[in-house]
């Protein structure tokens, strides 16, 4: 079967079968991208990190044990893993939200004490922020 050549608008003359696998990859294309796009844009591994910490926190304050050894050994299974992770936070927010939680963090491990969490928190929402700033 001969293939009779087309030329779409303001391109060189294609064929039947190129240009409709063009499409067809654009259309692929197009909605290949629709639904990771939405998800990078909600998800922030910071305010996943943070909200862990915070629910970690919950939990200790409402089930650890009275007795020293007890809360020490719960402490181990509820918020220290979280709160490891946030002190040795390095990368930027990517989103506004995360910024947010994270300088709302600082600021709430500020008013308890020397906490290892303020700096790593500080820089990834100024990360953030000077990012956002740039685009």
């Amino acid at each position: 079967m001969l293939e009779k050549s087309v030329q779409a608008a303001g391109e060189a003359m294609l064929t039947r079968r190129q240009l409709i696998a063009a499409s067809a990859a654009v259309a692929v294309g197009v909605a290949a991208i629709a639904p990771i796009a939405a998800h990078a844009a909600a998800a922030d591994p910071l305010l996943d990190a943070v909200a862990a910490f915070r629910s970690g926190m919950a939990d200790y304050n409402a089930n650890a044990p009275q007795d020293d050894p007890g809360a020490n050994a719960y402490s181990l299974i509820s918020w220290m893993p979280p709160h490891a992770v946030l002190a040795n936070w390095t990368a930027p927010a990517t989103t506004r939200d995360g910024a947010m939680a994270a300088l709302r963090l600082a600021v709430d491990e500020e008013e308890t004490g020397d906490s290892p969490l303020v700096g790593p928190m500080m820089r990834a929402a100024l990360a953030y922020l000077e990012q956002e700033g740039r685009l």
